[in-house]
Protein backbone atom coordinates (compact mmCIF):
# COMPACT_ATOMS: atom_id res chain seq x y z
CA UNK A 1 0.00 0.00 0.00
CA UNK A 2 2.93 2.40 0.58
CA UNK A 3 5.99 2.47 -1.67
CA UNK A 4 9.22 1.23 -0.13
CA UNK A 5 12.56 2.65 -1.25
CA UNK A 6 14.65 -0.28 -0.01
CA UNK A 7 16.78 -1.67 -2.80
CA UNK A 8 19.93 -3.26 -4.12
CA UNK A 9 22.00 -3.34 -7.32
CA UNK A 10 23.36 -6.00 -9.67
CA UNK A 11 25.95 -5.06 -12.30
CA UNK A 12 26.97 -6.68 -15.59
CA UNK A 13 28.62 -5.69 -18.84
CA UNK A 14 28.52 -6.19 -22.59
CA UNK A 15 31.86 -7.19 -24.12
CA UNK A 16 33.75 -5.15 -26.71
CA UNK A 17 32.37 -7.22 -29.60
CA UNK A 18 28.75 -6.77 -28.48
CA UNK A 19 29.32 -3.06 -27.83
CA UNK A 20 30.91 -2.60 -31.25
CA UNK A 21 28.00 -4.33 -33.00
CA UNK A 22 25.40 -2.27 -31.10
CA UNK A 23 27.24 0.93 -32.06
CA UNK A 24 27.28 -0.30 -35.65
CA UNK A 25 23.48 -0.77 -35.58
CA UNK A 26 23.08 2.74 -34.17
CA UNK A 27 25.29 4.22 -36.88
CA UNK A 28 23.54 2.31 -39.69
CA UNK A 29 20.09 3.39 -38.48
CA UNK A 30 21.09 7.01 -37.81
CA UNK A 31 20.39 6.54 -34.11
CA UNK A 32 22.49 6.80 -30.96
CA UNK A 33 23.74 4.11 -28.60
CA UNK A 34 21.32 5.55 -26.03
CA UNK A 35 18.38 4.86 -28.38
CA UNK A 36 19.56 1.31 -29.12
CA UNK A 37 19.93 0.45 -25.41
CA UNK A 38 16.58 2.09 -24.62
CA UNK A 39 14.93 0.01 -27.36
CA UNK A 40 16.42 -3.20 -25.95
CA UNK A 41 15.19 -2.23 -22.47
CA UNK A 42 11.69 -1.64 -23.86
CA UNK A 43 11.71 -5.08 -25.50
CA UNK A 44 12.79 -6.65 -22.20
CA UNK A 45 10.06 -4.85 -20.23
CA UNK A 46 7.48 -5.78 -22.86
CA UNK A 47 8.41 -9.47 -22.65
CA UNK A 48 8.45 -9.46 -18.84
CA UNK A 49 5.10 -7.69 -18.49
CA UNK A 50 3.37 -9.09 -21.60
CA UNK A 51 2.45 -5.51 -22.54
CA UNK A 52 3.03 -3.47 -25.68
CA UNK A 53 2.59 -0.02 -24.12
CA UNK A 54 5.69 0.83 -22.08
CA UNK A 55 6.57 4.09 -20.30
CA UNK A 56 10.17 4.52 -19.20
CA UNK A 57 11.45 7.54 -17.32
CA UNK A 58 14.80 9.07 -18.22
CA UNK A 59 16.75 11.97 -16.70
CA UNK A 60 17.81 14.78 -19.03
CA UNK A 61 20.45 17.42 -18.41
CA UNK A 62 18.05 20.38 -18.65
CA UNK A 63 20.77 22.57 -20.15
CA UNK A 64 19.16 23.33 -23.48
CA UNK A 65 20.65 26.82 -23.70
CA UNK A 66 24.39 27.37 -24.20
CA UNK A 67 24.47 29.91 -21.36
CA UNK A 68 23.69 27.07 -18.93
CA UNK A 69 26.54 24.78 -20.02
CA UNK A 70 29.12 25.98 -17.47
CA UNK A 71 26.71 27.12 -14.76
CA UNK A 72 26.73 25.29 -11.44
CA UNK A 73 23.34 23.98 -10.39
CA UNK A 74 20.77 21.20 -10.64
CA UNK A 75 18.92 21.54 -13.95
CA UNK A 76 18.00 17.88 -14.38
CA UNK A 77 14.43 17.13 -15.43
CA UNK A 78 12.69 13.75 -15.78
CA UNK A 79 11.25 12.79 -19.13
CA UNK A 80 8.68 9.98 -19.55
CA UNK A 81 9.18 8.14 -22.86
CA UNK A 82 6.19 6.10 -24.05
CA UNK A 83 6.85 3.45 -26.69
CA UNK A 84 4.99 0.53 -28.23
CA UNK A 85 7.24 -2.55 -28.67
CA UNK A 86 4.69 -4.58 -30.64
CA UNK A 87 5.58 -8.19 -31.31
CA UNK A 88 5.18 -7.98 -35.09
CA UNK A 89 7.78 -5.19 -35.45
CA UNK A 90 11.35 -5.92 -36.47
CA UNK A 91 13.95 -4.50 -34.10
CA UNK A 92 15.07 -1.98 -36.73
CA UNK A 93 11.51 -0.77 -37.23
CA UNK A 94 11.01 -0.43 -33.48
CA UNK A 95 14.36 1.37 -33.12
CA UNK A 96 13.20 3.83 -35.80
CA UNK A 97 10.03 4.51 -33.78
CA UNK A 98 12.02 4.94 -30.55
CA UNK A 99 14.38 7.32 -32.35
CA UNK A 100 11.50 9.51 -33.62
CA UNK A 101 9.73 9.47 -30.24
CA UNK A 102 12.91 10.26 -28.31
CA UNK A 103 13.82 13.21 -30.52
CA UNK A 104 10.27 14.57 -30.25
CA UNK A 105 10.30 14.22 -26.45
CA UNK A 106 13.73 15.83 -26.15
CA UNK A 107 12.35 18.83 -28.07
CA UNK A 108 9.91 19.30 -25.17
CA UNK A 109 12.32 18.49 -22.35
CA UNK A 110 11.82 21.84 -20.63
CA UNK A 111 8.18 20.96 -19.89
CA UNK A 112 8.22 20.32 -16.15
CA UNK A 113 7.42 16.79 -14.96
CA UNK A 114 5.14 18.00 -12.13
CA UNK A 115 3.19 20.19 -14.55
CA UNK A 116 2.73 17.20 -16.85
CA UNK A 117 1.31 15.10 -14.02
CA UNK A 118 -1.13 17.90 -13.10
CA UNK A 119 -2.11 18.36 -16.76
CA UNK A 120 -2.84 14.64 -17.18
CA UNK A 121 -4.86 14.62 -13.93
CA UNK A 122 -3.14 11.41 -12.85
CA UNK A 123 -4.66 9.85 -9.74
CA UNK A 124 -2.05 9.86 -6.97
CA UNK A 125 -1.23 6.53 -5.36
CA UNK A 126 1.17 6.11 -2.41
CA UNK A 127 2.26 2.68 -3.68
CA UNK A 128 3.73 3.87 -6.97
CA UNK A 129 5.06 6.73 -9.06
CA UNK A 130 2.48 8.67 -11.12
CA UNK A 131 3.66 8.06 -14.70
CA UNK A 132 6.25 5.28 -14.65
CA UNK A 133 7.92 2.79 -12.32
CA UNK A 134 11.03 2.03 -14.39
CA UNK A 135 13.94 4.26 -15.38
CA UNK A 136 16.73 4.20 -17.96
CA UNK A 137 19.88 6.24 -17.37
CA UNK A 138 22.72 6.60 -19.87
CA UNK A 139 25.87 8.14 -18.43
CA UNK A 140 27.83 9.74 -21.27
CA UNK A 141 30.23 12.06 -19.48
CA UNK A 142 33.97 11.66 -19.01
CA UNK A 143 35.12 10.69 -15.53
CA UNK A 144 38.32 12.57 -14.92
CA UNK A 145 40.86 11.11 -12.52
CA UNK A 146 41.14 13.38 -9.50
CA UNK A 147 44.70 14.04 -8.34
CA UNK A 148 45.79 16.08 -5.33
CA UNK A 149 49.48 16.48 -4.52
CA UNK A 150 50.44 14.53 -1.40
CA UNK A 151 47.18 12.55 -1.26
CA UNK A 152 46.25 9.07 -2.44
CA UNK A 153 42.60 8.82 -3.51
CA UNK A 154 40.82 5.48 -3.71
CA UNK A 155 37.12 4.73 -4.31
CA UNK A 156 35.13 3.58 -1.29
CA UNK A 157 32.50 0.99 -2.13
CA UNK A 158 29.59 1.20 0.26
CA UNK A 159 26.55 -1.04 0.32
CA UNK A 160 23.72 0.15 -1.95
CA UNK A 161 20.41 -0.13 -0.08
CA UNK A 162 18.11 2.28 -1.92
CA UNK A 163 15.96 1.97 -5.04
CA UNK A 164 14.21 5.15 -6.18
CA UNK A 165 12.06 3.21 -8.64
CA UNK A 166 10.88 -0.38 -9.03
CA UNK A 167 13.61 -0.97 -11.61
CA UNK A 168 16.32 1.31 -12.99
CA UNK A 169 18.81 0.34 -15.68
CA UNK A 170 21.94 2.50 -15.81
CA UNK A 171 24.38 2.17 -18.71
CA UNK A 172 27.81 3.66 -19.26
CA UNK A 173 30.28 3.16 -22.10
CA UNK A 174 33.91 2.86 -21.05
CA UNK A 175 37.03 1.32 -22.61
CA UNK A 176 35.07 -0.13 -25.52
CA UNK A 177 32.51 -1.91 -23.33
CA UNK A 178 29.08 -1.08 -21.96
CA UNK A 179 28.75 -1.41 -18.20
CA UNK A 180 25.19 -1.75 -16.88
CA UNK A 181 23.58 -1.82 -13.46
CA UNK A 182 20.09 -2.82 -12.42
CA UNK A 183 18.90 -0.95 -9.33
CA UNK A 184 15.83 -2.76 -8.03
CA UNK A 185 13.27 -2.67 -5.25
CA UNK A 186 13.95 -5.51 -2.83
CA UNK A 187 10.30 -5.35 -1.81
CA UNK A 188 9.38 -6.54 -5.30
CA UNK A 189 12.31 -8.56 -6.64
CA UNK A 190 14.77 -11.14 -5.41
CA UNK A 191 18.39 -10.89 -6.54
CA UNK A 192 17.98 -14.19 -8.41
CA UNK A 193 15.12 -12.64 -10.42
CA UNK A 194 17.27 -9.68 -11.48
CA UNK A 195 20.06 -12.07 -12.47
CA UNK A 196 17.53 -13.81 -14.75
CA UNK A 197 16.57 -10.40 -16.19
CA UNK A 198 20.24 -9.87 -17.05
CA UNK A 199 20.30 -13.20 -18.95
CA UNK A 200 17.15 -12.12 -20.84
CA UNK A 201 18.67 -8.70 -21.62
CA UNK A 202 21.85 -10.31 -22.98
CA UNK A 203 19.73 -12.71 -25.06
CA UNK A 204 17.92 -9.76 -26.65
CA UNK A 205 21.29 -8.12 -27.34
CA UNK A 206 22.47 -11.31 -29.08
Amino acid sequence: PVKSYEGNIVSFNLCTEETSKLKSIAETEGATLYMVLLSIYNVLLSKLSNQEDIVVGTPIAGRGHTDLENMIGMFVNTLPLRNYPKGELSFKKFLSEVKSKTLACFENQSYQYEELIDKLKVVRDTSRNPLFDVMFVFQNFEREELKILGLTLKPYYNEHTVSKFDLTLTAEESQGQIFLTFEYSTGLFRKETIERFIIYYKTIVS
